[in-house]
């Protein structure tokens, strides 16, 4: 989708690093980047291994099956800076909110939200026409059950929208918008008489999502994601769970963005895998201490992750330091929750 007459600021300069920062394996023609950033300091920390564990609120990202073995009431904020030392007005927000529902598992609804920050608009004589944002959100409602005591599904079904320029910025007079759908499918289940959960999520199923031009749309970052949890100490005040997830985009390395467009995609083997592993050691549900690996070789990613949660009474709060593309510092993550 060429805009041959506005100018990127260094806030849109910020966006070619932050999808080289973001897991490779969701790179190249994928849209819709505010999908492919998980949510949640505690996961984070833990190396990105969640989708055999998705307990909280954040379970209809992880995968939604989680949310048939959902007890109480949850609601969880997330809120990160994804470049700092670029730029302030580039973030991530994540809301949910998740309960339990007598007869049927649990039920959330989310909201992701995604900033660029600010740009500079000019015409083709680079006179000034002023500033515009850039942004994303995604709201979504999800469900999940169990078929049998061990075994829960669930499905988010998400609203996609991406606003990335005003139509005086397009040659063709029409806005940089988009909007699109796309629904997550998630399995959960525990091994009956083992502290060991599997797990298998289908995510980001829907139509591509086109700005201006429909020859041109681009395709959802679909994944296919395997996880597993053990908890291998769960005595008097004491608690260790190791998990690990294995990730697979669903898309082809054919197509891709136009030749004139901005950012050159990092293409990858097809039959690379990201990995990641983490642990997370509580003491009496009061603290947290949690480290995880990711391993990322398409995107040169291949470091630790750290975190640490503090929980008092029905409130936690998670904190999480996360590897990012070579080119960018690590990155600070938080997390709010709620459980009533």
């Amino acid at each position: 989708m060429p805009f041959a007459r506005f100018r990127l600021s260094c806030a849109l300069l910020v966006l070619g690093l932050l999808l080289a920062a973001a897991p490779a394996m969701a790179q190249g023609t994928a849209g819709a980047y505010s999908l492919q950033i998980p949510p949640g300091a505690r996961a984070e920390g833990m190396g990105r291994s969640f989708t055999a564990i998705a307990d909280d609120a954040f379970a209809p990202w992880w995968n939604p099956g989680g949310l048939a073995f959902l007890e109480g009431q949850n609601a969880s904020l997330m809120h990160t800076k994804l470049v700092p030392d670029l730029a302030d007005d580039v973030y991530f927000e994540y809301l949910s909110y998740a309960q339990h529902l007598s007869g049927w598992g649990g039920i959330a609804a989310t909201i992701t939200y995604l900033s660029y920050g600010e740009s500079q608009a000019t015409d083709g004589g680079q006179g000034d026409l002023g500033t515009f944002s850039s942004w994303e959100i995604a709201p979504s409602v999800a469900i999940g059950t169990t078929i049998t005591d061990n075994l829960g599904l669930g499905a988010n079904l998400k609203y996609v929208h991406l606003d990335l320029a005003p139509a005086l910025s397009s040659t063709s007079g029409q806005a940089g918008k988009g909007s699109t759908f796309a629904v997550d499918l998630g399995a959960l289940y525990r091994i009956p008489n083992a502290p060991i959960n599997l797990a298998i999520v289908l995510q980001n199923l829907g139509p591509d999502i086109a700005l201006v031009d429909e020859e041109q749309a681009d395709p959802l970052p679909r994944m296919l994601r395997f996880g597993g949890a053990w908890q291998v100490v769960n005595k008097n005040a004491h608690s260790l769970i190791f998990a690990f997830d294995a990730d697979k985009l669903l898309l082809s390395d054919e197509g891709g963005a136009p030749p004139d467009s901005l950012f050159e995609p990092t293409w990858f083997d097809e039959n690379e895998v990201l990995l990641n592993g983490g642990l997370e050691y509580s003491y009496n549900t009061l603290i947290s201490l949690r480290t995880g690996y990711i391993f990322d070789d398409p995107g040169e990613i291949k470091d630790f992750t750290f975190g640490l949660g503090v929980a008092y009474k029905a409130l936690s709060f998670d904190y999480a330091s996360i590897p990012q593309f070579e080119e960018l510092d690590r990155v600070s993550k938080f997390s709010l929750s709620v459980k009533f």
